[in-house]
């Protein structure tokens, strides 16, 4: 019967890339590129005020805490394919309130929640069309790396247009009618080629009474090893985010290095990504999702440890030691999100939607508080302390991991290797 799982886990019996996905072309360019680059210079010059930009993406950031509510509805309702158009068509409405707003206070902020929750939608329901059919694992691996690599086209694609714009002279409001125009055509392409794939989920989940959606209370969520994981999410995401969110103040006032170097040193990142998570997904078809999702921990550590350390040198840290630690941060990326949707999925007693959705909660949750904690120890001890935070959190989770998930892990090939 070992034998039987091992044959049907390397069957490949799908395309790697379906049109649905482009869904995720939309996270990449309306999230990463439009909002990211247009709605905090908006709301500053219409405000005056740069703390009411922050303001407005913490907002943004905190309504992916709706990712259980939203993954949960779509199970109980089988209402996949309505969350992640809903969602699409979220973000498009937010454009235009945007154009429309006219720096109103009132309207962006209630618009930042719209964009958040449109946001949490698309990013907790998605990856269920490839975790939550019931595919082959070789065939998930596959789908995924195809379907992660559309982030970052589309985060280069939405910078590109946002670029032209403002080289043309555009509006801040002309260019969040183009952006609203970009997710928009998303939306035209995935309504009608998300319907069989949903429907797939349907049959995955009727069919077993292992894959159906279960009512689960929160204290047995927390209190279970799907728990245990979002915990892991969450410590891991406070190194991460709290890192990542302050690195153009961390790199010149602990490394002495100038915003120049630093973009110099980011720029590269992306394009590694591409190929690590290439690699993230050859390695999950052969191995399962465990061994990246815990490598990744493991070089996400060393990077953040390595920056803390290198902190201690004022100023005087190699450039080159700086950079590595930095790429091995960067890049843990590629191999941790990779796997979050897929053991939310194996861990959890929920249906696919909700467990997604947990996953994207404990992510937000874990991106807030890094934020929050990070921005206070750089004003009571100073920058380097944000590398020690992350240092720290990513090595307890890493903790976790290793003596609590990986018995559980093994405890489940057991049982599936039995069956």
């Amino acid at each position: 019967m070992a034998n039987e799982t091992a044959v049907e886990n390397k069957k490949d019996n799908g395309p790697a890339f379906e049109w649905w996905m482009v869904s995720f072309f939309a996270i990449g360019a309306g999230f990463s590129a439009f909002v990211s680059l247009l709605i905090p210079p908006y709301v500053t010059e219409a405000t005056g005020n740069a703390a009411e930009a922050g303001i407005v993406m913490a907002i943004i950031s905190l309504a992916a805490v709706l990712g259980p509510v939203l993954g949960g509805f779509a199970d109980k309702y089988r209402a996949h394919r309505l969350v992640l158009n809903g969602g699409l068509l979220g973000m498009v409405v937010a454009f235009v309130a945007y154009a429309l707003s006219a720096g109103d206070t009132l309207v962006t902020a209630l618009d930042a929640i719209l964009m958040g929750t449109s946001i949490a939608a698309i990013s907790a329901v998605a990856p269920v069309f490839i975790v939550g059919a019931g595919k082959p694992q070789a065939l998930v691996a596959k789908q995924l790396t195809t379907f992660n690599l559309i982030n970052p086209i589309g985060q280069v694609v939405g910078g590109v247009l946002l670029s032209a714009a403002a080289t043309a002279g555009m509006s801040f409001e002309a260019r969040f009618w183009i952006s609203a125009a970009v997710i928009l055509v998303v939306f035209l392409i995935v309504w009608p080629t998300s319907a069989k794939p949903a429907a797939k989920i349907q049959v995955a989940e009727s069919g077993s009474g292992e894959g159906a959606a279960k009512s689960v209370g929160i204290k047995q969520i927390l209190a279970s090893t799907f728990g245990v994981y979002l915990l892991i999410l969450i410590l891991s995401s406070i190194g991460n985010n709290g890192i990542n969110n302050q690195i153009a103040n961390i790199f010149p006032n602990v490394y002495g290095v100038d915003s120049a170097t630093t973009s110099g040193l980011i720029s590269p990142a992306g394009l590694l990504n591409i190929v690590f998570y290439i690699v993230a997904g050859r390695w999950m078809a052969r191995s399962g999702a465990m061994p990246d999702f815990t490598f990744g921990t493991v070089i996400r550590l060393l990077g953040a440890l390595g920056l803390a350390l290198l902190g201690l040198l004022t100023k005087n840290a190699p450039l080159v030691l700086v950079a590595v630690s930095m790429q091995l941060l960067y890049q843990s990326n590629a191999f941790i999100r990779f796997t979050q949707p897929v053991l939310g999925v194996r861990f959890s007693t929920l249906g696919p939607g909700g467990a997604s959705g947990w996953v994207i909660g404990a992510a937000a949750i874990g991106s807030f508080i890094g934020s929050l904690l990070g921005g206070w120890l750089a004003d009571a001890i100073g920058y380097n302390a944000i590398n020690w935070m992350a240092a720290i959190s990513v090595g307890i989770a890493l903790l976790l991991l290793f003596f609590s998930l990986w018995p559980a892990e093994r405890k489940k090939r057991a049982e599936e290797a039995a069956a």
